[in-house]
């Protein structure tokens, strides 16, 4: 929660002044994991909601101010977050093999996906 969630709520609110001044916005990254149940990933899904909805909540908020609040859920994205955490290449390949045939697309998304999303926003 300190990374996923209070960071996120902490970095808005002290960043809000220089926001109003330069007409500036806030992007958050959440996750697929704060809109669908998943074994195993109840604390990350859990901050994941509660951002989703503190982004809904400052976006109401902040918006008569001028500030935009919007929120990217992006699905699996292939980095090497799995290797970094002392998962063996092989295993973290499969699990990644495995969400592509979880996702509409059948391919998981790469970090240019969600990088031109925030370029959108």
């Amino acid at each position: 929660m300190q990374i996923n969630l209070n960071s996120v709520v902490y970095l808005t609110h002290i960043c809000v002044e220089h926001l109003e001044k330069t007409k500036g916005n806030v992007i958050n990254i959440s996750s697929v994991g704060g809109l669908r149940a998943v074994q195993g990933f109840t604390p990350y899904s859990m901050a994941k909601c509660a951002m989703d909805m503190f982004t809904k909540c400052m976006a109401a908020e902040l918006g008569p101010k001028r500030i935009r609040v919007n929120v990217i859920n992006p699905g699996p994205i292939r980095t090497e977050f799995m290797e970094a955490m002392g998962m063996p290449k092989e295993i973290a390949d499969k699990a990644t093999k495995l969400c592509e045939n979880l996702t509409v697309l059948g391919r998981v998304g790469e970090s240019e996906d969600v990088g031109d999303s925030i370029l959108y926003l």
